[in-house]
């Protein structure tokens, strides 16, 4: 029979606090928009640059008329990907003015050498404020790191290109879980008598096995998001948890809380898109115990007890680490976030999935 460790089982609540982040860096929620491959384009050409080792602040997401779409390395951007060169260039002028003073226009790949002729144009007939010299077209106009058509199938679901970009934006948690749980596994078959050399063995393949979960489990839930019945659950999440942040708006430590501690419209997002990636996280890390119950290899005992536990670890970590980064930002923002989240997420989880265990073993 297959008992889980706790402690290991437990770490599925942070590694879904990860994918959770990484997630909702994505615009994910306008994906089903008419300018979805807009929005798509944005996420798709930050990462790359964030991979790339630049610094990036995605300004956009707060959809300010005029302002930039993001600023890397201290550079403004404005991104306009249409399906033609002439549309995205015009898509930058209003009243025949470059409207975007001081920022570079980021264009689809493919478009790049025949938006910088237009803007050269456009230039040359005095339509960019304070630039007189075409040979500026090349310092304003910027090629995207990715196609028009590779930004349209990114905002949808069930294509390489889509899966490709969510891979590469869950490598942030995937690393996470991967560290983590080698740490985890090592410290704990160190102290359960194995030799250093055994420990950093188990914990090497503890930090595989994360690694590959979360990976899947944050792929699986992007995708699934891009699909109505994904944006469906999450908008049935979003409707469940608004009343509970109301009924703590309605007590003065909890207005106090949430107005200068946490952004409400922030946890809300981030409440429900955890609910999808809670599912999603349970029934990717389910499926092994269920080949094995399938298979003979655990009884329906043991099955119960571990898929009861790591739901519990999900839920508990989630919200131990909610709950820690939430007092760790009160007293130290920044760092204390980052100590809080991950201390109190270790322990929330730790403590649910011991005590399933704990429950398990009265029977």
């Amino acid at each position: 029979m297959e008992k889980k460790n706790s402690k290991n089982t437990a770490t599925r609540g942070l590694e879904t606090v990860a994918i959770t982040d990484c997630t909702n860096n994505q615009q994910w929620t306008r994906y089903k928009s008419r300018q979805a491959h807009g929005f798509a384009a944005e996420d798709a050409n930050a990462l790359h640059d964030m991979l790339h080792g630049n610094k990036v602040d995605k300004v956009g997401v707060d959809n300010i008329k005029n302002g930039a779409d993001r600023i890397v390395n201290g550079i403004q951007i404005q991104t306009k990907y249409c399906d033609t060169a002439t549309k995205s260039v015009n898509a930058a002028f209003e009243n025949g003015q470059f409207r975007y003073d001081g920022m570079k226009l980021e264009v689809p790949k493919e478009q790049y050498d025949e938006a910088v002729r237009l803007m050269e144009s456009r230039i040359r007939n005095g339509q960019v404020s304070g630039v007189n010299d075409p040979n500026m077209a090349k310092e304003i106009v910027v090629k995207g790191h990715c196609t028009y058509n590779e930004a349209v199938r990114i905002a949808k679901a069930g294509n390489w290109d889509s899966i490709k970009f969510d891979a590469k934006s869950q490598s942030v948690s995937c690393a996470f879980a991967c560290g983590l749980s080698g740490i985890i596994g090592g410290i704990s078959a160190y102290k359960n008598g194995a030799s250093l050399k055994e420990a950093l063995q188990y914990g090497g393949k503890e930090a595989a096995k994360s690694g590959a979960s979360t990976l899947i489990s944050g792929v699986a839930a992007q995708q699934f998001l891009r699909t109505e019945a994904g944006r469906n659950m999450a908008a049935a999440a979003t409707k469940a948890v608004k009343p509970v942040v109301k009924s703590i708006m309605r007590t003065e430590f909890g207005k106090k809380f949430l107005t200068q501690v946490v952004n409400t419209n922030a946890l809300t997002k981030a409440a429900s898109t955890n609910a999808v990636v809670g599912a999603v996280t349970f029934t990717v890390t389910t499926i092994p115990d269920a080949v094995k119950f399938c298979n003979g290899e655990i009884s329906g005992r043991q099955f119960a007890e571990n898929t009861t536990s790591n739901a519990a670890g999900i839920g508990g970590g989630w919200a131990g680490a909610s709950a820690g980064a939430a007092l760790g930002t009160a007293i130290c923002p920044g760092v204390g976030t980052v100590i809080g989240g991950l201390i109190g997420g270790l322990g929330g989880g730790i403590g649910a999935s011991a005590c399933v265990r704990k429950i398990f073993s009265w029977f």
